[in-house]
């Protein structure tokens, strides 16, 4: 499964259940996109924030995650989404 892939399964549920119920991969976005594109990637798990905030951030991460991230990276970030994949599907 490829990245891409994944982050739009992820935007599908979002749009289906919000944002919180993605959480953990909205965390593991963020830690990929911390260094990139700093405030996107913190207002995309501002709790306290709006979830208009959340969304539009989701948006902004998920280009840069695509496009700015580096392939080592990107692979990193998928090795951490399938994980946390298998794990919701388990539960």
């Amino acid at each position: 499964m490829e990245l891409n892939e994944i982050l739009n399964r992820t935007a599908d549920r979002i749009v289906a259940d919000g944002t919180h119920a993605e959480s953990r991969t909205l965390q593991a976005m963020e830690s990929a996109a911390r260094d990139l594109s700093p405030g996107a990637a913190a207002a995309l798990v501002d709790w306290n924030g709006s979830e208009i905030a959340r969304l539009r951030a989701f948006g902004i991460v998920h280009g840069v995650l695509l496009r700015d991230l580096s392939a080592n990276a990107q692979a990193e970030l998928l090795t951490q989404l399938l994980g946390t994949s298998a794990l919701v599907l388990a539960a």
